[in-house]
């Protein structure tokens, strides 16, 4: 009961006036799919499936619910395919395959990392469900793993595209203010983002800042021929050339931030979010895992154009077939 309070309180938090009024019937089913496991395993069944479940291993939709001696569902809520005679439940093929954590705290997860704008921690996951800290982490790095873009088919931007780099860190300490500027950025996980303008944003863990980079990066997430908007940093000249893009900057070092139709407003709007995010919730993150958190912040960016509880039914959806287990490298 104290659980369901907490989860009841947080969505009051997150959906102000009458919960008819909202525009996702998902608001309405999350308060009792965080604090029941049946309500739980009910809900992302039907996020998975609508009202037609199908075999995860042979795409056939004749199956049926396995049930306990008291007529009830199994304890494990598993299902039968009557074609291939193997069994399955609403974790096969997902990012909570597997795992030992129960499904409503995963719904709880989902909704409170899509419901805020800058991200939950997994220290505040651990607080709100009463799990270790290191099964917090497991689930939200899965939960992260899901929204990240499929990378066998990343969608190029086109249009108007702007371009920047940025630095993901704090301050330089005592120990590299000696060596310059250029030390402490070299310790700097470097960034690098596009944003199509009313579209989609692509981010991305560089190495370093140089046309050797930042050319392949925008080989794969920018059309050839848009019109790409940059700083003056001349590692973008070479790729802008050789993706055939109409190429126009501004030059911040001498003050210029708009100039007409040309600015990277919309890509540094992207970077504050970010750096929010990181700095306000996380306050400090992990260079491995970072890729993580990028892609986190990129689909709350995607999706910000529909209410909290949309933006939870495609997560959910998009954990279907995204596997990580221990053994995957970070």
């Amino acid at each position: 009961m104290h659980s369901f309070i907490k989860y009841n309180d947080f969505m009051e938090r997150k959906t102000p006036g009458k919960v008819g009024e909202n525009k996702s019937d998902i608001v309405r089913e999350v308060p009792l799919a965080c604090a029941d496991e049946d309500a739980a395993v009910a809900f992302l069944e039907k996020r998975r499936w609508d009202d037609a479940p199908s075999c995860p291993h042979c795409d056939n939709a004749n199956v049926y619910q396995m049930t306990s001696r008291d007529g009830g569902r199994e304890k494990h809520y598993r299902w039968r395919c009557r074609e291939c005679k193997r069994q399955f439940s609403v974790r096969t093929g997902t990012v909570f395959e597997d795992s030992r954590i129960p499904l409503r705290h995963w719904c709880f997860a989902f909704w409170a990392s899509c419901s805020s704008k800058k991200g939950v921690s997994a220290k505040q996951i651990q607080r709100q469900t009463g799990l270790s800290y290191k099964s917090a982490l497991f689930l939200m790095h899965r939960i992260r793993w899901a929204m990240a873009d499929d990378p066998t088919q990343p969608p190029k931007l086109s249009g108007t595209v702007e371009a920047d780099e940025t630095y993901i860190g704090g301050k330089p300490r005592a120990s590299d203010r000696g060596d310059g500027r250029k030390n402490w950025r070299q310790r700097k996980p470097a960034v690098a983002s596009v944003v199509e303008r009313g579209g989609s944003v692509r981010a991305e863990v560089l190495p370093t800042v140089n046309s050797k980079t930042l050319g392949p990066f925008l080989t794969k997430h920018v059309e050839p021929g848009s019109n790409l908007m940059t700083d003056e940093l001349p590692a973008y000249n070479g790729p802008a050339f050789m993706l055939r893009t109409n190429h126009q900057t501004v030059v911040h070092h001498l003050g210029e931030y708009v100039r007409g139709d040309v600015t990277t407003n919309t890509v540094e709007g992207f970077f504050s979010l970010l750096k929010r995010k990181i700095y306000g919730t996380h306050h400090a993150v992990s260079p491995t895992h970072l890729h993580r958190y990028l892609a986190e912040a990129s689909f709350i960016y995607n999706h910000r154009h529909v209410d909290d509880g949309e933006r939870t039914e495609n997560a959910i959806k998009a954990a279907v077939g995204r596997r990580l287990t221990y053994r995957q490298p970070a």
